[in-house]
């Protein structure tokens, strides 16, 4: 059976680290790299087979020094690329520098640990390939035929041990307390049958099996093999240990390889079958000699557990649809016919389609009030009657359900009639209940399943068991369990049976007063279904709303852009092309800035909007929003008044850059909504040990309903598709959010349309010199870009080689850095960038990363390898891309290049960058 876990006690026994053993079974070679410059830090003791040297000499060196160039590519590439959650995979049949013998090699990421293990390349040559690939493809179709799910079971089991040769190919299916039962088996004919057969929980405990979820396949070849211990070793004044949680080669408890020695198993082999990401079972394999099972034939192996995992959701799921449909039909007729009849008990128990017709079971009963109707095996009226007294507040959620009524209620009599509960609470007194005998089985254990613990001299242990002979429990008191479904279905039921009960009773006033004053829950539930139904078509309207406004705000300045762009075309008239400019670099901004904005709401969501934090003058940073906004206040007409000149010494940490964007936000949104001849107010104050800024304006005001969505993500007073201005809508929800970040809050007031508003910011003040505060600050615009051209460096001398599939990005970036006085090549692919560089010298590249066909990152591959085949320096590298996530910028860094860049970028910017690598500045 399945890994356990080593010899513990029963206090610690799901705590045992059977992820950090340090140490790996022999048919394979581990090493592993914790460190950025990717060298060696741990090794097993026998890789002198596999990299040429033993494991001390191995440790400290690079990983570069024991492969080939090419291989090591590869290999860097996988690295850039693995995160924590990737299982191990395939990399590729290598050699290792300075040894013949070919190994497959499997790398995955523990931590912030590379792991790379190596076994022998046995590998299926010729027509065994095809052999295999044939056979792996005749049993995924086999599994897709079966015809039930027991059929399912007993083709992969056949499937499996075909492909892989086991003595014993078995599917163990766990149950809701996990133990396990033998389900399907193909096995040699003299060995004796283990279908149905049951294991107890404590054979496989929680850490196992949180293993099995992570890694589909597990593999022992032999168990009596020596372990091979991992350097450096574990210890107090030793590293953390390597975990090998995720590692095919991970040495096994010795629990479990007791376990194995007791039954007589000399390999084994686990494959996981997972419904829905939670254990479901395993196909367990067993040898009872060694025997070792090429990579190739296992992943094979693997890929059927998969089909068969997702066959099981896709049968389930059908299986579960055909239900859902038959019971919503029942359903509907029991509600039906209770809001219509005057006796509802009689309703559901007497006319069919009755109780019985809608969930499987011996008996049902409902009860209102004192009133009790049955139909077919219950309790006697007066037992339903003390069953509903005894079960009181433990329907939570208005269901309770067992299969031990006994133990539950304290009835153990009722066994023979009602073993099993399933019921609904309507009201106070309202009950529905279903009723399921007692069903007596005989379950067979593979041993008996309480000798799974032991009492030496010392505590109680858990150990496996000496004897799996057939051992019999006869199971009592208990009804055949109700399943998810049932459950489900049952909750529908209530829900329909509540509003008819409350239906019924607005027409009966009296009945109506007393239900109500008996059963407030009968009211809330409905209150929060229609609630959470509102929340729904909201979300929804909003969602579209939004939707219909990103299409229209983003096209609009995109219209402007295409339209200039053709009048240029057709135009030389120097007025006319210096206008087009203007609005073409206008709208491309305002595209821009929209975008940013968007991209500000995902790392909000996401959690990764980072602050840069230092002390800064708050009076600097307002005022340089103030001047910013101006021209655009002067342009309108609108007077722009500065009430905090005299206010100096403001002493605040934060991120200048992201608090002057929402003093730029608050003003410009004044701007917008006042009209001609309008004030704007902005005032600073210490109020207490807290500094408020307040943007107070003349303008259209605030309707009070919209007030306290004013900051919500998406939401606009106004989002018709004829409305004044313009916007996402989501400026105000980045404001709230970056001044939290500070520490801070800001809130708005408006005494309605036309009234004008007031939005105040409030952030701590932070007790420093000024001082400490000097060269601190440093505001910019809050777009984030210099928009002063002109002053541009000088890179008279520097030759700089530009790669661009897209011909107008190309022309651009020459334009600029020739503006520079730099030396400009320009290509459009990655084979004319190799083709240049190899005829040519340059100080900088500048390299875009989205390219058909080879694409930056294997381009900066060739480029270093090429650089070190033929003894040239490293050539600085920008690589200037629309990927601009945390993860994408660090694969950027490891593939080679010095600097990531995301577009869009301004000409300053680029500018400064490729100075810098040049050593202009």
């Amino acid at each position: 059976m399945p890994e356990g876990q080593a010899e513990t006690n029963l206090t610690n026994c799901d705590r045992e680290p059977i992820r950090v053993p340090g140490a790996i079974q022999p048919h394979g070679g581990l090493i592993a790299t914790c460190s950025t410059d990717l060298a060696v830090t741990h090794a097993s003791l026998n890789i002198e087979r596999f990299f040429g040297m033993g494991a001390a000499e191995a440790i400290g060196k690079p990983l570069s020094d024991f492969f080939e160039p090419s291989d090591f590519a590869k290999l860097q590439e996988t690295i850039s690329q693995l995160s924590e959650d990737d299982v191990p995979g395939y990399l590729f049949t290598l050699r290792p520098r300075g040894v013949d013998e070919a190994f497959d090699a499997i790398v995955h990421r523990a931590g912030e640990c590379f792991i790379l293990e190596l076994e022998p390349a046995v590998r299926t040559e010729g027509r065994a390939v095809m052999d295999l690939y044939r056979s792996t493809q005749s049993s995924i179709k086999a599994l897709s035929k079966a015809s039930s799910l027991a059929d399912m079971y007993q083709a992969c089991a056949r499937r499996v041990r075909a492909l892989s040769g086991f003595d014993r190919v078995m599917v163990y299916r766990f149950d809701d307390e996990w133990n396990g039962v033998v389900v399907a088996e193909e096995k040699r004919t003299d060995l004796e049958p283990f279908v149905g057969l049951h294991y107890p929980a404590s054979d496989i405990p929680s850490q196992a099996r949180e293993l099995y979820v992570k890694n589909w396949l597990r593999f022992i070849a032999d168990r009596d093999y020596s372990p091979v211990p991992i350097l450096p070793p574990s210890g107090p004044d030793s590293p953390e240990p390597l975990d090998l949680g995720h590692a095919v080669l991970r040495s096994v408890s010795p629990i479990h390889i007791e376990y194995l020695r007791n039954m007589g198993v000399g390999a084994s082999m686990s494959i996981s079958l997972l419904k829905e990401g939670r254990l479901w079972g395993l196909v367990a394999c067993h040898h009872y000699s060694p025997r070792y099972v090429p990579y190739d034939v296992r992943t094979a192996c693997e890929i059927l557990g998969q089909v068969m995992s997702m066959q099981f959701v896709s049968r389930e799921q059908e299986e579960e649809k055909s239900y859902d449909e038959r019971m919503r039909a029942v359903r509907r007729s029991l509600a039906d016919r209770a809001s219509r009849a005057q006796d509802v008990g009689l309703a559901l128990t007497e006319i069919a389609p009755t109780l019985l017709d809608f969930i499987e079971a011996g008996g049902a009963a409902v009860v209102i009030g004192g009133s009790v109707s049955r139909v077919g095996l219950t309790p006697a009226a007066e037992d339903v009657l003390h069953i509903r007294d005894r079960l009181g507040s433990m329907a939570e959620g208005g269901v309770f359900s067992t299969d031990r009524l006994g133990r539950a209620v304290g009835l153990d009599a009722q066994g023979a009639v009602a073993a099993g509960l399933l019921a609904l609470r309507l009201g106070k007194d309202d009950w529905v209940m279903w009723f399921r005998p007692e069903q007596v089985r005989e379950v067979d254990w593979a041993g008996d399943p309480t000798k799974s613990v032991t009492k030496g001299e010392g505590e109680a242990r858990l150990s496996p068991r000496g004897s799996f002979a057939l051992w019999k429990e006869v199971v009592r008191g208990r009804g055949r369990p109700w399943t998810p479904n049932e459950a489900v279905a049952a909750a529908d039921l209530r829900r329909d049976l509540v509003e008819v009960l409350l239906t019924r009773a607005s027409d009966h006033s009296k009945e109506n007063r007393e239900l109500r004053r008996g059963d407030a829950e009968k009211e809330a539930t409905i209150a929060s279904e229609r609630a959470a139904r509102t929340a729904a078509e909201r979300i929804s309207r909003l969602k579209d709303e939004f939707v219909a406004t990103l299409s229209h705000e983003l096209r609009t300045p995109l219209n402007a852009i295409i339209g200039w762009t053709q009048i240029l075309r057709r135009t030389q008239d120097p007025e006319t092309v210096g206008k087009a400019g203007e609005v073409i670099e206008r709208n491309a901004r305002a595209q821009a800035n929209m975008i940013e904005d968007l991209l500000d709401v995902s790392r909000i969501v996401s959690g990764k909007l980072r602050l840069d934090v230092q002390s800064l003058d708050l009076g600097s940073v307002l005022a340089a929003a103030v001047d910013t906004i101006s021209p655009a206040a002067q342009a309108k007409g609108v007077r722009l008044e500065r009430l905090f000149d005299s206010l100096t010494d403001v002493a605040v940490s934060g991120d200048s850059v992201r608090l002057q964007q929402v003093f730029w936000n608050l003003l410009s949104n004044a701007v917008k909504f006042t009209p001609r001849d309008g004030r704007i107010q902005v005032l600073l104050e210490r109020v207490d040990s807290h500094v408020e800024v307040s943007v107070s304006d003349t303008g259209q005001g605030i309707e009070p309903e919209f007030l306290p969505h004013l900051f919500d993500r998406f939401r606009q007073e106004d989002a018709t598709s004829n409305r004044k201005h313009g916007g996402l809508g989501l400026g105000l929800s980045i404001v709230r959010h970056v001044v939290e970040l500070h520490g801070g809050t800001v809130y708005a007031r408006s005494d309605g349309a036309g009234r004008g508003a007031v939005f105040v910011v409030s952030l701590p003040l932070r007790a420093v010199s000024r001082a400490s505060r000097q060269g601190s600050v440093h505001p910019t615009r809050p777009d984030g870009h210099d928009q002063d051209h002109g002053d541009m460096l000088d890179l008279s001398g520097v030759r700089l080689l530009v790669v661009d599939d897209e011909g107008d990005a190309r022309d651009m970036m020459q334009r600029v850095f020739e503006d520079c006085r730099a030396s400009v090549t320009t290509v459009g692919s990655a084979e004319e960038a190799l083709e240049a560089y190899e005829a040519g010298e340059y100080d900088v590249i500048v390299s875009d990363i989205g390219m058909p066909g080879v694409d930056g990152f294997e381009l900066m591959k060739r480029l270093r390898k090429l650089e070190a085949d033929s003894g040239r320096g490293r050539t600085p590298a920008v690589a200037l891309t629309a990927y601009a996530r945390p993860e994408d910028r660090r694969r950027v860094l490891l593939s080679g290049y010095q600097i990531h860049v995301a577009k869009p970028v301004e000409p300053a910017e680029i500018v400064t960058v490729a100075a810098n690598l040049a050593g202009k500045i």
